[in-house]
C-alpha cells in the first residue's frame, strides 16, 4: 500500500535551492517505496485567471520586474516552471482526493502569496486556487507551517468556499478574519498541551463547517531543529501531529490532500520529516481500511 503522492522533476530545479531539496525527498519516498508517485501536467496560465491580480500574474509568467520577485526569489523561468508544474500537482492531488480519500503533493511555496502578489518565498497561493476552481466544494485548509497562513487567510475573505486555520510560532501577518483563524503557539514557551489544544479547535471547526476537502499544510520548518523554527516540536510531536490531524479527517470522513510545506534544515533532515508525515497517512489509511473490513 503507497500514498498516491504528486512530484516532477520541474518541481525542483537545481537553480532555486529552496525547491531544490524537494528531490531528495521523492528520491527517499521513492526508495522506501511509501509513495505511487505520478508527475502532473503543468497548468495553463489561463488556470490562474481571476486567482491574483491581472498585473501580477502577467509579471510573473513574463519574468517582468520588480513584481515578478515579489515572493523573494529571484525570478527565473525554471522557478515559473516550477511554480506552474507544483499548482498542476495541486489539482490532480485534490481531483484524487476527492475520489479516493487522500493524496499528497510534495510542494512548496504557496500560503503566503496575497491577492495583489507573491509574497515570502510562495508565488501563487496554490491553496486558494483549489477553492477558485473548485467553487462547489467547501475548501479548508489546515495550516501547520512555522508560519502562519497570511496569503490564503486573504483569500478567505474574498473566496465564500475557502475556509484556513493556521497554527504557527511566527505570525507573518495572521490574524483572525473572516473563515480564519490563527493560533500562535511556542511549545517552548506554552508547553505542548498548548498545542495539542490549538489542533483540537481545529477539529471543532472541521465538524462546525463539514468540509468537503482538507488541505494539510505538514510544515516541516516547526521541527525543533530548524533555523526558523519558533514552534519547537521534536519529531515525536510532529508525528503525533500528523495523526491527530490525518486520523480527525478519517473520522469525520473528509478527503485530505497532504502538502510537504516549508522546511530550511539540510535536504536530507527535511526529507526525514516528509517521509514520517507520508507513514502517518498511511498508517491512518491502513488502520482506517482494516476498520471497515471488521465492520
Amino acid at each position: 500500500m503507497r500514498l498516491r503522492t504528486y512530484f516532477s522533476p520541474a518541481y525542483a530545479p537545481a537553480s532555486v535551492p529552496t525547491l531544490a531539496r524537494l528531490a531528495v525527498a521523492a528520491n527517499e519516498l521513492t526508495r522506501l517505496n511509501l509513495v505511487e508517485l505520478r508527475e502532473p501536467k503543468s497548468v495553463d496560465a489561463d488556470m490562474l485567471a481571476g486567482l491574483h491580480d491581472e498585473a501580477y500574474l502577467s509579471a510573473f509568467m513574463k519574468g517582468e520586474e520588480p513584481l515578478a520577485s515579489s515572493q523573494g526569489i529571484a525570478w527565473s523561468p525554471e522557478l515559473r516552471d516550477a511554480t506552474l508544474a507544483m499548482l498542476g500537482g495541486q489539482l490532480e492531488a485534490a481531483r484524487h482526493a476527492l475520489r479516493h480519500g487522500i493524496a499528497m503533493n510534495l510542494a512548496r511555496g504557496f500560503h503566503h502569496a496575497v491577492p495583489s502578489r507573491g509574497s515570502g518565498f510562495c508565488p501563487v497561493n496554490g491553496l486558494a486556487l483549489i477553492a477558485l476552481r473548485m467553487p462547489q466544494h467547501r475548501i479548508f485548509v489546515v495550516d501547520c507551517d512555522e508560519h502562519g497562513g497570511n496569503g490564503t487567510e486573504e483569500f478567505a475573505a474574498r473566496l465564500p468556499n475557502l475556509y484556513t486555520a493556521s497554527i504557527f510560532g511566527t505570525r507573518f501577518g495572521c490574524l483572525d478574519g473572516e473563515r480564519s483563524w490563527a493560533f500562535e503557539v511556542r511549545v517552548p514557551r506554552d508547553g505542548f498541551a498548548a498545542y495539542r489544544a490549538a489542533l483540537h479547535h481545529v477539529q471543532d471547526l472541521l465538524c462546525k463547517y463539514r468540509p468537503d476537502l482538507i488541505l494539510y499544510q505538514a510544515g516541516a520548518d516547526c521541527h525543533v531543529g530548524d533555523p526558523k523554527s519558533r514552534v519547537g516540536l521534536t519529531t515525536r510531536r510532529l508525528v503525533e501531529r500528523d495523526l491527530f490531524v490525518l486520523r480527525a479527517a478519517r473520522r469525520l470522513d473528509i478527503p485530505v490532500v497532504v502538502v510537504a510545506a516549508g522546511g530550511y534544515q539540510k535536504a536530507s533532515a527535511i526529507a526525514t520529516l516528509n517521509v514520517a508525515t507520508a507513514r502517518c497517512a498511511l498508517r491512518v489509511r491502513a488502520n482506517d481500511r482494516a476498520t471497515r473490513e471488521r465492520d
